[in-house]
């Protein structure tokens, strides 16, 4: 995350943690082509972790499990809240 964007918004500072923890970060477009959110995961041999951000103070992460298990799609553990609880909750996850 870009070092202005930060100082701006301190609370992205939390997606740089998520980035050097593996995740992948892509721009969720509407069909008019604006920017409406950000979603985020981290895919591993045992879940998928998710994290949507449609503003600074709505956002929702989860977990997931793979396909390839007894349960596959199952939703594990969820939260929402700002972007700040979600990335928190999200680092604080045992390992996957």
């Amino acid at each position: 995350m870009a070092a202005s964007a930060v100082r701006a918004y301190p609370e992205l500072a939390g997606l740089n943690d998520l980035r050097a923890a593996g995740w992948s970060f892509r721009a969720v477009a509407d069909d008019e082509g604006e920017i409406g959110g950000l979603v985020g995961w981290r895919d591993t041999a045992t879940c998928m972790d998710v994290l949507w951000i449609f503003g600074q103070d709505e956002c929702r992460a989860a977990r997931i499990m793979p396909a390839a298990t007894a349960a596959p799609g199952e939703l594990v553990w969820s939260r929402t809240g700002d972007l700040a609880t979600c990335v928190a909750a999200l680092l604080g996850l045992p390992g996957a």
